[in-house]
Order: structure tokens, then sequence, then C-alpha cells
């Protein structure tokens, strides 16, 4: 099931994404925490593109975007470690695409840190390769389905 994110999820989204910088961006971790309140001020101005994935009443994952001139931009999307490899990434993909579309936007954007095993996911969701910024790919899809 999915839900639009409510403010109590704040923590969920600041602690998945530190977890993420620890495991796949270690290097980094120490920047993210100085710009902490940056960070916080982005969650908050984008919760209402929020989505929960709940599996079992409680949360498995979500996805954040926002508007980034005719496209959804993917700020974060996380699927927790217990839920992984059930679907649930592309689903919450899906979400987005469907958001997006519902705007008038027409594609869905991410970038991935080349070293993020979630490629895959990304690229088994229709995303093509779109460039590269610094140690990250660069992704889009159609908003509408092919």
């Amino acid at each position: 099931m999915t839900r639009p994110a409510r403010e109590d999820d704040l923590p969920l989204v600041e602690d998945a994404e530190r977890a993420y910088v620890r495991d796949v961006e270690p290097d980094q971790e120490a920047g993210w925490t100085a710009a902490l309140d940056r960070n916080r001020a982005l969650w908050r101005e984008n919760l209402a593109r929020t989505t929960v994935l709940e599996d079992g009443g409680a949360p498995a994952g979500f996805v954040m975007w926002t508007p980034d001139g005719d496209a959804a931009l993917v700020v974060t999307v996380q699927v927790l470690p217990p839920h992984r490899r059930r679907g649930h990434g592309r689903r919450l993909l899906e979400v987005v695409a469907a958001q997006a579309r519902a705007a008038g936007l027409a594609e869905v954007r991410l970038g991935v840190h080349r070293d993020n095993p979630a490629r895959a996911l990304y690229e088994a969701a229709g995303f093509l390769p779109a460039g590269e910024d610094g140690a990250y790919l660069l992704f889009r899809r159609p908003a509408a389905p092919a």
C-alpha cells in the first residue's frame, strides 16, 4: 500500500538517507552532516511530493520528487533493507511517473552514484542513460508508459 507522506515520516527519510550515505558514499558523510539543515529543508519542501510504501502496516520505503522544468526529478527513492528485492523500488518509481503525468510533466529524471547497486533497478524500470555529473550517472525516462 502507498500513501502520501506526513510530517511524522521525516525522521524515516533522514534515517534512511543517513544509512545510504554511510553504506554507499561514506566519504561524503561529513559533508552530508554539515548540510543536514539544508537537506531537512529540501525534504520539508517536497513532503507533498513524497509517497511512503507500507508493507504489513509499517514503512518499507518512500520516494520523493521535485519539479524540474518539464520533468519530475527524483530527490530520493529508498527501500528499507528488509523489504528489498520484492519489486517495491519499481513500484515507487511508477508512482513518481504517474504523479509526473498528472502534473503535466513529460519525463522522470534521476541521478545515481556509480557505486550504487540500485542502478540495475533504474535500468530495468526503463530509465535510459542521460549523462554524468561527477560520480553520478544521470538517467531519464518518459512519464507516460511506453
